[in-house]
């Protein structure tokens, strides 16, 4: 039995070495990305530094972006592309969230350490959790319908994209 062990244990070290070595870059040219931009607002305020997702339900997978001071944003697949696969998503949006990769005006990719501020505090959700969390939003992004401007309500009377 000690015998059928050793080489058992060879073969998964040898896969797992085999795995960690591995070219883990993404094929760009594989994935169909759409450049999709917008604004959002808050009552008629831009809302500035939050984070947008468009979530593919189906698949899991998400593009994301952070608002400007004006509340403008553009889609990124990932920190080094821009863009979103076309389909149906559901929407987040959020004052609070964290995505590792996040570009935005600040400066600093989430994920990284800042010391501006240093609080202890949590930060405050601006956004109706019927936006975020509970999201009601919901878009279909396709190669012609790339601008998605989102006029959020408090009282979460917004339910689409204009």
């Amino acid at each position: 039995m000690k015998a059928l062990n050793l080489p058992l244990a060879l073969f998964s070290l040898l896969l797992t070495v085999a795995g960690c070595s591995a070219n883990n870059e993404i094929d760009y040219g594989k994935v169909k990305l759409v450049s999709v931009s917008g604004t959002v607002t808050l009552d008629g305020q831009p809302l500035g530094g939050a984070v947008i997702s468009f979530d593919d339900p189906t698949t899991g997978n998400f593009s994301f972006a952070r608002t400007n001071s004006s509340g403008s944003y553009t889609l990124q697949f990932d920190s080094s592309v821009d863009g979103v696969t076309p389909g149906k998503k559901t929407v987040q949006i959020s004052t609070v969230r964290n995505i590792l990769g996040l570009r935005g005006e600040e400066g600093v990719e989430e994920g990284e350490a800042s010391t501006e501020g240093q609080k202890s505090e949590a930060k405050k959700e601006q956004v109706p959790e019927c936006y975020n969390k509970k999201t009601k939003l919901e878009v279909e992004v396709t190669p012609d319908k790339t601008t998605f401007n989102f006029d959020l309500k408090s009282d979460c009377s917004t339910t689409s994209a204009s």
